[in-house]
């Protein structure tokens, strides 16, 4: 493998470089949005046992509950008890949750879209030192050529191989960020549900 990657030439470091740190931060949104997971369905049962007699419990449960869905819902019940509006409080709690949430997504974007160009730029590379031994030594001896080309072949490979990986990454970290969207919504209208009509406070 080490000699497969010397083959590759210089454009191989920002390469694997750009892989590695890549992969190092989809390592740390994947332990992130683990920590961030909660049994959200025993914190909304809790909160029907408390509302809307005891807003002030419901706040604190969600305060230390943890994760992004209990830190929407206390944001609203802060709202409510403060006489404010839930639903703006809600909306701007859910902002800042997807702001975290997306943190650093963008790396795994850009070496999906940065890759195929480095590889493509080994390949240029690989092809002209290949027509550079032909215009010197023309091709009397194949194994001249043999550096170019491998070159050429080995950039282009990482670079897709590197490119899709960071594709799919991206993916499946962004289908995970959805499903936390979709639960903030989803408990968002089951707390509206439990407080009375009008928002009042408390």
């Amino acid at each position: 493998m080490l000699t497969i990657i010397a083959k590759g030439g210089p454009v191989m470091v920002p390469l694997l470089g750009g892989s590695v740190i890549s992969l190092a931060f989809a390592l740390e949104r994947y332990v992130a949005y683990r920590r961030a997971r909660r049994d959200n369905s025993l914190l909304m049962a809790r909160l029907e046992e408390a509302l809307p007699d005891d807003p002030a419990e419901g706040a604190a449960l969600c305060a230390s509950w943890g994760g992004p869905v209990a830190a929407v819902l206390g944001r609203g019940l802060e709202a409510f008890r403060g006489g404010k509006d839930v639903d703006k409080s809600m909306d701007a709690a859910q902002r800042e949750q997807i702001q975290r949430l997306e943190k650093n997504l963008d790396i795994p974007a850009l070496t999906a879209n940065v890759a195929p160009l480095l590889g493509l730029l080994g390949t240029v590379t690989g092809l002209m030192d290949t027509f550079g031994v032909l215009s010197g030594h023309g091709a009397k001896d194949p194994s001249l050529l043999a550096r170019g080309i491998a070159e050429a072949l080995i950039t282009t490979v990482a670079g897709l191989i590197i490119a899709i990986v960071s594709i799919l990454i991206h993916h499946h970290l962004t289908k995970v960020v959805d499903g936390f969207v979709e639960e903030m919504e989803n408990y968002r209208e089951r707390l509206g549900e439990l407080l009375p009509e009008g928002r009042g406070n408390r």
